[in-house]
């Protein structure tokens, strides 16, 4: 029963994260990236704060001694800035390829979360996880890449020039990804409380910015009179961010906190293709062949890793 609960709340993880890389796109359309980041991560705190207010418990920090604590903080902090660092990599990823190309490719995550989680955690990397997380790991370069027809259109210097840019900085936001993940199960594995955790986190990436803003002034750009025209495209990414850093997050820690990082990990992998479902759906982006083979790797994938 236990591990039925960690997968559904992995899956409420996956359909929220992917719904939410929608309205990213379409608000990075029209706003600076560097500008609704903190406006974003503003709406997310407050979010926290009520979730954890709601649910959890600030009587841990009475249970824990010194040491715990400051190591607790620490990993607190890895995580709120790693998460914030991988964001900046996803949003200007977003500005040079599509979602449905770019949310793929974080995905890789996963590359990073195996041996973290074996060196830190000690969990176990069994054969059917690794052959089904290779099963959807291949999935998703089929994802992510390119029809030629696309490239033919879009003209090839600068197809080639936005791809690779793009592709560098989704790869980067998989890693920076990965440190925040394996940092933030350490932090609640000390608290044992997720919504804390992820709101004292969350604290840390918006202070983060907040300090930076003073130097780079166009973070603070979201707040500004003269941008309110971006104001109801900020306010959509806020909510979608409280959804999905604030709520869905936390799901999928707790996920982790029953069926093992590793495990939930691989299952949470599949959010590119509800992803791509998502955007041929709602953002009427273009429906490719290799989808279908790619849901068939991503089925067979799960049935081993689930049934093997």
């Amino acid at each position: 029963m236990a591990e039925l609960i960690g997968y559904i709340l992995a899956v409420d993880a996956i359909i929220t994260w992917a719904l939410a890389s929608l309205v990213y796109k379409k608000g990075l359309d029209k706003t600076d990236p560097k500008g609704t980041l903190l406006f974003r991560l503003s709406c997310v705190s407050l979010f926290t704060l009520i979730l954890s207010m709601i649910i959890g418990n600030f009587l841990i920090f009475l249970t824990l001694e010194h040491n715990e604590l400051i190591f607790y903080l620490f990993m607190c902090l890895a995580s709120g800035l790693t998460v914030t660092i991988g964001d900046m990599c996803y949003f200007a990823s977003l500005k040079k390829i599509d979602a449905s190309r770019a949310y793929p490719l974080t995905q890789l995550s996963l590359i990073f979360v195996y041996p973290f989680s074996i060196i830190f955690f000690g969990e176990k990397l069994t054969l059917s996880i690794i052959i089904g997380g290779t099963l959807i790991l291949s999935s998703v370069f089929l994802l992510s890449k390119k029809d030629k027809e696309d490239i033919e259109e879009e003209g090839a210097d600068k197809d080639t020039e936005n791809v690779l840019v793009g592709i560098l900085l989704a790869i980067g936001t998989a890693f920076f990804w990965a440190l925040a993940i394996v940092s933030f199960h350490q932090a609640r594995i000390i608290s044992g409380d997720v919504f804390v955790t992820n709101f004292i986190r969350i604290i840390f990436a918006t202070s983060s910015i907040l300090i930076l803003g003073i130097f780079k002034r166009e973070y603070y750009s979201g707040f500004k009179w003269e941008n309110r025209e971006e104001l109801k495209y900020n306010a959509f990414m806020g909510i979608a961010g409280s959804l999905s850093l604030g709520l869905a997050d936390s799901l999928f820690y707790q996920a982790a906190e029953i069926n093992g990082l590793i495990l939930t990990s691989t299952i949470t992998a599949n959010t590119p293709m509800v992803q791509q479902i998502f955007s041929i759906a709602f953002l009427k982006e273009k429906f490719r062949k290799r989808f279908v083979i790619a849901c068939m790797l991503i089925i067979i994938g799960n049935y081993i890793i689930l049934f093997l």
